[in-house]
């Protein structure tokens, strides 16, 4: 079988034991702004399906549990669905062979997976198979300051580096997926970001332009 990721990134998630819990009103301000502008860009509603690619520990998976009534995530690490908050949405599976057929879900999510991957368009054309009506991608702005020196120091998250509006767009469209709109936003970063300063990154994120992530939107191939 491919690998998903290489062997030094396998090791770090089967052996990583901080995540922050998928519940924490942090993690909800990183969250559910961003899902908030998929589900307009992609017109979701609660009876819509979201499966979310390289879930994690579910907390992208949680926070759109509590948007669409039917969310399935895929996670290669056993230790981080162990881990999880909500690990009977999870089940393990590779991004490079989603084992769903064509058109299973009306969406399909990927956050902050792409720049740990070695084939990031392989998988991107995969989510493009299962998707009925789009496709959600998140990932980190390298041309952020904070986000870029993360990735300096991060040999986990050094593929960060490589991620503008522009390369993620590129990415997309050599899968053959048509882009609808790419935005940049957040000023709360997913597992680093105190509680304390939360409601000052929220200021930021209404008046300020740019931001830590890149939020693109899809459709799958005709």
């Amino acid at each position: 079988m491919d690998r998903w990721v290489n062997a030094n990134q396998q090791a770090h998630w089967d052996q990583r034991t901080f995540y922050r819990d998928a519940k924490d009103p942090a993690a909800e301000a990183f969250t559910a702004p961003k899902l908030e502008w998929f589900c307009e860009r992609l017109g979701l509603d609660r009876d819509s399906t979201v499966l979310d690619v390289g879930a994690g520990t579910g907390m992208f998976t949680y926070w759109w549990s509590q948007r669409v009534d039917h969310v399935t995530g895929l996670e290669l690490s056993e230790n981080m669905i162990a881990r999880s908050a909500v690990p009977e949405l999870l089940q393990v599976g590779n991004a490079y062979e989603i084992p769903f057929p064509d058109d299973s879900f009306d969406v399909v999510f990927a956050g902050n997976l792409l720049h740990h991957l070695e084939r990031p368009v392989d998988a991107l054309r995969e989510m493009g198979r299962v998707a009925r009506r789009g496709v959600a991608i998140c990932e980190p702005n390298r041309n952020h300051p904070p986000m870029a020196a993360f990735g300096v120091v991060s040999s986990v998250c050094r593929g960060l580096l490589h991620y503008s509006r522009h390369t993620l767009s590129g990415l997309a469209t050599e899968a053959g997926l048509n882009v609808k709109t790419v935005r940049l936003h957040g000023y709360i970063y997913e597992n680093r970001s105190p509680r304390a300063s939360i409601p000052v990154a929220k200021r930021l994120e209404a008046t300020l332009p740019g931001g830590a992530y890149i939020l693109l939107a899809a459709t799958p191939p005709a």
